[in-house]
């Protein structure tokens, strides 16, 4: 017993000193390799700072240059931080084929393809959104302060970003759009300061006389100080239905003195309130049968004299 408790502690001494020795040769050939390399990774160093002191050159030159033209401010920062990021990852790159033996960018790239394929797979909507931003500022289709419809959304531009663009709607909201929705949709764009066409529909009654509501009407287009005067505001009748007499009132409004649905407001209200002072009815645009209290006080003495015959 006393033997073989011996051989069991010889063993784990013996295998003790093997793991020492083989760490210690692990450490000694790791630091040998380190200093060997050390011209190597010196050199790797240099060539990445160069690489990174040519990216801050090519970015100012690039800076300098498209401040000449009409490249949008966003666009020149975009770019500008691109071309740091690329030259400093070739610098990396290059770096590494000459610290570390058998790297190229060639076994780099095989062993990133499907790396790559996935990533690509997972933020196709980012990059798609960040491509769209990019041809959006560049081709500038619409810029800052345009009205614009794009889908079920319409509002005033307010910002215009890589990832997104923010609409201002008329109820004050702010909507953001992806700009892949912006890109691949149609739009229907009023630049900024120009006229926006408003309209308003009425039904009144049969036996309204119709100049005299078409002046009513014009009248208060007129005193409206949202409305603008030219182009002139249109009253047209656009229907007989059994709704009554369909009225079709056209006006223009500039949406940057103007909220198109404070204008909206207002002329409805005083389009309302002067045709009732005139005696003219309106009728709700639907199939509805309205009856004062006059008329059905008629039919129920009509009808009651009906019955007592």
């Amino acid at each position: 017993m006393f033997l073989q408790n011996a051989n069991i502690s010889k063993r784990i001494l013996e295998d003790s000193n093997k793991i020492k020795d083989l760490t210690w040769g692990s450490l000694n050939d790791i630091l040998a390799t380190i200093v060997e390399r050390l011209p190597y990774i010196l050199a790797g160093f240099v060539v990445l700072i160069l690489f990174w002191l040519l990216s801050k050159v090519i970015k100012k030159i690039f800076w300098t240059a498209s401040g000449k033209t009409r490249l949008d401010s966003r666009l020149r920062i975009l770019f500008s931080r691109l071309i740091v990021v690329f030259m400093v990852v070739m610098g990396i790159f290059t770096a590494l084929t000459i610290i570390i033996p058998g790297f190229t960018f060639g076994s780099l790239i095989t062993g990133l393809g499907f790396t790559t394929f996935v990533i690509g797979f997972a933020t196709k909507d980012i990059l798609n959104n960040l491509l769209s931003g990019v041809l959006i500022l560049w081709q500038q289709p619409f810029r800052i302060g345009d009205y614009i419809f794009v889908g079920n959304n319409q509002g005033k531009v307010e910002y215009i970003g890589v990832r997104a663009t923010k609409l201002r709607k008329d109820d004050g909201e702010a909507v953001l759009i992806p700009n892949g929705d912006m890109y691949s949709s149609a739009l229907t764009i009023r630049s900024a300061g120009a006229e926006r066409r408003m309209l308003l529909k009425i039904s009144i009654d049969y036996n309204a006389e119709i100049p005299k509501a078409k002046e009513i009407i014009s009248s208060v287009m007129r005193k409206s100080e949202g409305v603008v005067a030219e182009p002139k505001p249109k009253v047209v009748v656009t229907d007989l239905t059994g709704d009554g007499v369909n009225l079709s009132i056209y006006f223009w409004i500039n949406t940057d003195k103007n909220s198109p649905q404070a204008v909206f407001d207002e002329v409805a209200t005083e389009v309302k309130t002067a045709l009732c002072d005139a005696g003219i009815e309106m009728f709700p645009p639907s199939s509805v049968i309205v009856q004062n209290a006059d008329n059905q006080t008629e039919k129920a003495e009509e009808k009651s004299a009906n019955w007592s015959n």
